[in-house]
């Protein structure tokens, strides 16, 4: 089956040609309003409960437990949950989500406050914050095709980075201050009024100017179908299996930096506030012009993005000092920007619109639903040799995914040319 080829259609202005972008479309500046508020919060929460778990534990494999029951359900549940995006209204589902994150922070906060909360029922949560994200991550993104047209979509994800990095350009220094100031109990209730947003952004949307997906139905196979379709695509292949890969040993940042400065560098909670802070200042710089430039990506756009991931991560790894660890941020956060970017934007330009809760429930099982084993390996190396180790793994993963991609793309030209 050969790829879909989506048609540049630039736009002139100004007797110029510039590239179409999603800024102007105010259901788009609506949904990543409240997406990018929800993701402030989640940064809060993200901050708080990894350095809680190492305040309670001072244990780099229980902060992996934690995070791997967490996406335990994205990997249990995830495509079948891409079935069910493609089945119905996805607006419905993200209210749905919306609030049952908003009840677990919640819960968090009043456990915090009242002086019972411990491992157990930080990990009872954590799973049941999984739940709600089994549906909310692959369909949030699933609906930016609802959202704009086909040219623009490229641009639509690159603001939809720009919503996740100001999270973590807010987040994480607010988390880290508060946390210091008052404890982990106020940036849960600061996570748990952010979904808020997210339900109020929802019902703002003017449903005359969506271009909404005919939801399928319901018929044996539709899971099956969508793998197959996904594993005859070569693009869609090679990028989820990357991706799959990269998310158990790379995408585990919060477990890695916060166990690199507790553990070894012995920082307190400000300084992994600053490294996430300095990380996301690029981030949303390089997710603005990546939402004003590219228009086209490619397979080797994503090579390269998975290189340059892969060595932001070495580097961190082999930081001899705090200060040297933070100056590589700024470089981090620009990488992972581009990887999602790029990732995400080759995916669903290849993939029609009947098949996007699918296909994006796959991308995200790859990226956060691969941590339940990935999580336990990084945490167990960190408890075993040393964060960096752990680090230098998750390093490694994206180069060897890189080369991987290179050479099956010349294997399969060269077939083609006999």
């Amino acid at each position: 089956m050969a790829d879909i080829d989506i048609p540049e259609t630039p736009i002139e202005a100004s007797g110029r040609t510039r590239r179409p972008s999603a800024a102007g479309i105010p259901n788009v500046r609506r949904f990543l309003v409240g997406q990018g508020i929800s993701n402030v919060g989640t940064f809060f929460q993200v901050v708080a409960q990894s350095l809680l778990v190492l305040d309670l534990t001072h244990s780099g494999f229980a902060l992996g437990a934690t995070m791997s029951l967490q996406f335990l359900p994205v990997l249990v549940l995830g495509p079948s949950a891409g079935v069910l995006i493609d089945r119905i209204r996805i607006p419905r589902l993200l209210t749905f989500t919306a609030i049952l994150a908003g009840f677990e922070a919640l819960a968090l906060g009043v456990l915090t406050t009242t002086g019972h909360i411990n491992l157990a029922w930080i990990l009872g949560l954590s799973l049941l914050l999984g739940v709600a994200q089994v549906g909310d991550r692959a369909a949030g993104q699933a609906f930016l095709v609802e959202l704009v047209p086909r040219e623009r979509l490229a641009s639509a994800v690159g603001f939809s980075s720009v919503a996740q990095s100001v999270g973590r350009l807010g987040g994480p220094a607010l988390a880290a201050s508060l946390y210091a100031w008052r404890g982990p109990a106020i940036c849960f209730y600061c996570n748990a009024g952010s979904y808020v947003a997210v339900v109020v952004s929802l019902l703002m949307l003017r449903k005359r100017d969506l271009l909404p997906r005919t939801p399928q139905p319901r018929v044996p196979g539709q899971l099956r179908a969508g793998i197959r379709y996904a594993w005859g695509q070569p693009t869609l292949r090679r990028i989820l299996l990357s991706n799959a890969i990269i998310g158990a040993f790379t995408f585990n940042f919060a477990s890695f930096y916060s166990s690199l400065v507790r553990l070894t560098f012995h920082a307190g909670a400000a300084s992994f506030g600053l490294a996430e802070s300095l990380n996301a200042i690029t981030a949303v710089s390089i997710g603005f012009l990546l939402a004003r430039w590219l228009h086209r990506p490619t397979l080797r756009m994503f090579a390269l993005a998975s290189v340059l991931l892969g060595v932001s991560l070495i580097y961190s790894a082999a930081s001899p000092t705090l200060t040297l660890f933070l100056i590589g941020m700024p470089f981090f956060g620009v990488v992972v920007v581009g990887y999602q970017t790029v990732a995400q934007s080759l995916l669903q330009q290849h993939t029609p619109n009947e098949m996007q809760g699918r296909i994006m429930s796959l991308f995200i099982l790859g990226t956060i639903g691969t941590t339940p084993v990935g999580g336990l390996l990084t945490g167990w190396v960190t408890d075993a040799v040393s964060p960096r180790a752990s680090l230098a793994l998750g390093g490694i993963a994206p180069i060897g995914c890189a080369l991987w991609v290179v050479w099956s793309q010349r294997a399969d030209m060269s077939l083609r040319t006999v």
